[in-house]
C-alpha cells in the first residue's frame, strides 16, 4: 500500500471510485443505461464526520457527485429527508457496516436485514437495479484503500 493510499470515505477515496467506476467494463456493462442519482451517507468516520456522496449516473458513467461532510454527528444531514424526486435511492449506514460491506464480510441481504442500515427510495426501483448496486460495491471493493 502506497503513502497516498486514501482512506474509505475519504474525498480522495470518492475521487478514485468514480474513476473506477467510469473506467470497469464490467460494470459498465451491467450499468449499461442507468441513469439515477444515488445518494450514499456514511456516519461516525475515523474522522468524527458524517459524510454523503451523491452520484449522478448518466448512461452507467458517473458524471456528477456532490460531497458533503460535517462534524458528526450532523443534525442537518441525518434529519434530511430524501428527496424522491430527485435521488433513486438513499443508503446510509454507520463507517463500521460500510467497511463490513466494503470487505466482502456482509453482503446486501444480511446489509438490508441489519437495523444499522436504512436505504430509502422506490423499492421496486431498487429491486430491478441491484446489479447496478452490486457492481458499485465490487468497485469500491477494489480501489486501494485504508480503513
Amino acid at each position: 500500500m502506497s503513502d497516498d493510499t486514501p482512506r474509505y470515505w475519504t474525498p480522495e477515496f470518492v475521487e478514485r471510485f468514480v474513476e473506477a467506476i467510469n473506467n470497469d467494463e464490467e460494470f459498465q456493462d451491467k450499468a449499461g443505461s442507468f441513469s439515477e442519482t444515488v445518494e450514499l451517507r456514511c456516519f461516525d468516520t475515523p474522522d468524527g464526520d458524517d459524510v454523503s456522496a451523491t452520484y449522478t449516473f448518466e448512461d452507467g458513467q458517473i458524471v456528477d457527485v456532490d460531497l458533503w461532510i460535517d462534524e458528526a454527528p450532523s443534525e442537518q444531514m441525518r434529519e434530511e429527508e430524501v428527496d424522491k424526486s430527485e435521488v433513486m435511492v438513499r443508503a446510509t449506514a454507520p463507517y463500521d457496516v460500510w467497511v463490513k460491506m466494503d470487505k466482502g464480510e456482509m453482503g446486501s441481504t444480511e446489509a438490508l436485514a441489519s437495523p444499522d442500515y436504512q436505504i430509502e427510495g422506490a423499492m421496486m426501483r431498487i429491486m430491478s437495479n441491484m446489479g447496478v448496486f452490486r457492481g458499485m460495491n465490487k468497485v469500491s471493493a477494489n480501489v486501494e484503500k485504508s480503513y
